[in-house]
């Protein structure tokens, strides 16, 4: 016990406090894993009985913020995405592909005056290997998010996120909401179109909730081969399109060790292939500009998706007040 103590001491000797930027706790770890039952193909014309795919999700995110003084603390962190699916309907006598991505994050949470705090960062992210990386699996995605307070249980906020997608550049607005009640029972955190959370806590060890996120990202896909367009091998790459709503409930162990059981349904769910070079003008939210891409393979059918995560929360205060700020970065990685 004493071990443990010390170690949470270092933490906050470090600077692992973000009490002032108003905040009383930030998730320093998290690790998920979605699964998705075999989901059959849109349209499909390959011939091939039961075509479809199964789809499996393994994410893990490190946060760790260093506290300079009392209005800058520096956001520092790293995550790993793996997905694995089967793509064209000709790879199911095959291995199905994975998808990798590294994702950095370095910036600057500012707090302003009382009212007005921002979150800066810069998010370099590759796909595949580490020891491969070029132009072609980079890319930089930059985070502006600024918080409004209105009172000390309710938070504006108002951003844009800009990634360098291998489609073209993409931006997306953001605006949320933060909200908890009187007794600390209900929360709602939204930031919209990204992702949106309301939760209620029945007991110190137990909170039941309602979940929304949207993704998009890309990964390269070098000498690709599918028997779909001609067997060739040919430079791609993956677009992941994806909406996904989720009910869950949430075991709150020893208050810092949190596990979340998630049940929910894709909605529009996107795997798209495209040769490298076939890229929009730009992408502004769900809009894409100058598309006159081909797709390579068709799409798969929205399913039920299954995920479980495991989080560890550093508090810094004895009671729950402000609102956290690592739920959005986690998303937009």
């Amino acid at each position: 016990m004493q071990n443990f103590s010390s170690w949470l001491f270092f933490l906050l000797f470090i600077g692992v406090s973000l009490s002032g930027i108003g905040q009383d706790y930030v998730d320093l770890f998290r690790v998920q894993y979605s699964n998705t039952g075999v989901n059959g193909v849109k349209n499909d014309t390959s011939g091939i009985k039961n075509a479809g795919s199964s789809i499996q999700e393994f994410g893990v995110d490190l946060t760790l913020p260093i506290k300079i003084n009392e209005k800058f603390v520096i956001i520092s962190g790293y995550s790993f995405d793996d997905l694995e699916l089967y793509p064209f309907p000709e790879q199911l006598t095959g291995p199905s592909s994975t998808y990798r991505m590294h994702s950095a994050k370095l910036g600057l949470a500012w707090q302003h005056n009382d009212t007005w705090s921002g979150q800066y960062l810069l998010i370099p992210k590759t796909t595949g290997s580490l020891t491969g990386i070029d132009n072609k699996n980079s890319q930089l995605a930059a985070l502006v998010l600024i918080k409004q307070k209105k009172k000390e249980n309710l938070f504006y906020k108002y951003g844009l996120y800009y990634n360098s997608e291998i489609f073209g550049p993409f931006f997306v607005p953001l605006l949320g909401i933060w909200y908890r009640s009187p007794n600390k029972k209900f929360e709602m955190n939204w930031t919209l179109p990204v992702w949106a959370d309301m939760n209620y806590t029945w007991k110190p060890w137990f909170t039941t909730g309602f979940n929304f996120q949207s993704f998009v990202r890309t990964f390269d896909a070098p000498n690709y081969i599918s028997d779909y367009n001609g067997g060739k091998p040919t430079n791609q790459y993956m677009v992941k399109a994806s909406n996904e709503i989720y009910l869950y409930t949430q075991f709150n162990i020893k208050r810092s060790f949190l596990i979340q059981a998630k049940i929910g349904q894709s909605i529009g769910r996107k795997f798209k292939h495209y040769n490298y070079g076939d890229n929009v003008d730009w992408g502004f939210s769900a809009f894409r500009f100058g598309d006159s891409r081909t797709q390579l393979n068709p799409n798969l059918k929205d399913g039920i998706v299954f995920q479980v995560r495991f989080i560890y929360r550093f508090w810094l205060d004895e009671e729950a007040g402000g609102e956290p700020t690592s739920n959005l970065l986690n998303q937009v990685r």
